[in-house]
């Protein structure tokens, strides 16, 4: 494909970001990273280059088995046969010090450059004067091979730069789907009800974000990498500009899940053939991966790959001890002991079975119970993280409103008459505002504790204030905990005047 070079300096210009120097100037930071920021993790690349990745952290209960349910998809029903609403789970491979409650995994910050692909597969010669462009025109075996190639060269010569894992390296891999739509939408970094949105949150126009099919826009041709702004994580072009190759093959989606057949391959987040109407980080479609009239690779025009650093699963002797640990205490912990007992109990009778048939019918039948268990009580705790996160929004709006009016009534003694009326107007309005939201963060507590009860709210406490780990965030942690703490009064004590639990809600945050 033949890129219009000159247009996209000019808008590099206009950006105020100097244009990458020829090849022969050596490695050139555009090329690997125009946007350094707080939180970037570098990994050197042949050459001297460099690839740049962000940590997209994932939560869950503290054990190995644990994961994090993830929304996927659109509410479109025109796209209901390939972005059909469904859920399902996604956990990062690297942990913090050792311990499951806390994982996360390594994402490219920029989709992968020209000037990274040609290192790795090609050699310092062949550096392209051009290199901060996306690679494009690139094929699902061309993605593979490039992770690993590059995985290979760096356990050759950098080991010690990946990140270890229970003493297992990392390597380099395509993302899978979830990992992608995961990561695509801002990961933690939003609120619950921004998931559902068509793209991440953006301060700005889409064309800030997103280099799509417009003349103010791609115009035709892509744009170098980091150009325009990161989504919530940091992560530049998830949508727009290259198409993403992701590891997955395609199936299509049918009434909340993944379709059985398995097709080509899946490009992801749209190009800069994609109309803005159509910009949306469930965006998905299929891929062949043999070209019909050549019969050799698919390489479809505007589509490159960004990476990821993954870890294997059993990264040792001690850890798959661990995950059988996990894997049978499982279902106890998440049941009284009565309803835990019933998938043992089939299995017991498994064993005592006349016949194999039988047999196999009892243990598909424990297997079934176990497995409605689990999702039950991850229904149940999502619902109760999910009541915490939305309470501390609601004292937050509570004491916001408050601030107000505490400001209104100083300024209204400074006020002649006629102006005192207008504001006390003013002030009456965001009074009613501040009844409105503490009588709804009341009847919230309320019923999230009759629903859950304080105790499984406190146990969601740890994974929600992990999400809200961020900077601009200290205050809604702090919510979390003290609405966890009416919680714990409200169903200790069961006052029928709850106006001092509403009052504490001013009180200064700890």
């Amino acid at each position: 494909m033949i890129h219009r070079i000159g247009g996209a300096v000019a808008a590099l210009l206009l950006l105020g970001m100097t244009p990458p120097p020829a090849a022969g100037a050596g490695w050139p930071a555009d090329h690997a990273d125009p946007r350094p920021a707080a939180g970037d993790v570098a990994l050197p690349m042949p050459c001297g280059g460099r690839m740049i990745f962000r940590r997209v952290e994932t939560f869950g209960p503290a054990h190995w088995l644990a994961d994090q349910k993830v929304r996927l998809g659109t509410g479109d029903p025109d796209l209901g046969f390939r972005e059909d609403l469904r859920f399902d789970h996604v956990v990062g491979g690297l942990s913090t010090g050792g311990k499951p409650d806390r994982r996360h995994f390594l994402m490219g910050k920029y989709e992968v450059s020209a000037a990274q692909y040609a290192a790795v597969m090609a050699g310092c010669d062949a550096l392209p004067a051009q290199g901060g462009l996306p690679k494009d025109d690139a094929g699902w075996f061309d993605a593979v091979d490039f992770t690993r190639r590059y995985s290979e060269w760096l356990l050759a010569n950098h080991k010690d730069k990946l990140p270890m894992e229970d003493g297992a390296p990392g390597f380099v891999r395509l993302p899978t789907e979830v990992e992608w739509e995961f990561a695509a939408r801002g990961g933690n970094r939003v609120q619950p009800a921004q998931e559902v949105a068509r793209t991440f949150p953006m301060d700005g126009p889409l064309t800030d974000y997103v280099a799509h099919a417009d003349p103010r826009s791609c115009d035709g041709m892509t744009q170098f990498i980091g150009s325009l702004k990161p989504n919530p994580l940091g992560l530049h072009d998830m949508l727009g500009n290259v198409g993403e190759i992701v590891m997955d093959a395609y199936r299509s989606t049918a009434q909340g899940r993944l379709h059985g057949q398995v097709g080509g391959f899946v490009v992801r987040g749209g190009s800069c053939l994609t109309s803005a109407n159509d910009v949306r980080t469930a965006e998905r479609h299929e891929e062949p991966f043999f070209a019909a009239d050549t019969g050799g690779v698919r390489r479809p025009p505007f589509t490159g790959f960004r990476v990821v650093v993954g870890m294997q699963v059993a990264t040792s002797q001690s850890r798959i001890e661990a995950l059988k640990a996990d894997a049978r205490r499982g279902v106890q912990a998440a049941a009284p002991v009565a309803v835990a007992d019933l998938p043992a109990a089939a299995r017991a009778l498994a064993v005592q079975a006349p016949t194999p048939a039988m047999a196999d019918s009892l243990n598909r039948l424990a297997s079934e119970i176990g497995a409605e268990m689990r999702r039950r009580t991850e229904v149940e705790a999502d619902g109760a993280r999910m009541a915490v996160r939305s309470a501390a929004m609601l004292m937050r709006g509570y004491r916001d409103e408050m601030v107000q009016v505490e400001k209104l009534d100083e300024q209204l003694k400074l006020l002649g008459a006629e102006l005192r009326a207008r504001g006390e107007k003013t002030r009456d309005a965001y009074l009613n505002r501040a009844r409105i939201t503490g009588e709804a963060y009341l009847s919230h507590l309320v019923s999230a504790t009759e629903t859950f009860g304080a105790e499984a709210l406190r146990r969601q406490l740890p994974q929600v204030e992990a999400a809200l780990d961020f900077p601009g965030a200290e205050g809604l942690r702090a919510m979390t905990r003290r609405f966890v703490q009416h919680a714990q009064t409200y169903q200790q004590k069961r006052p029928t005047d709850l106006s001092p639990l509403l009052a504490d809600c001013r009180r200064p945050l700890e």
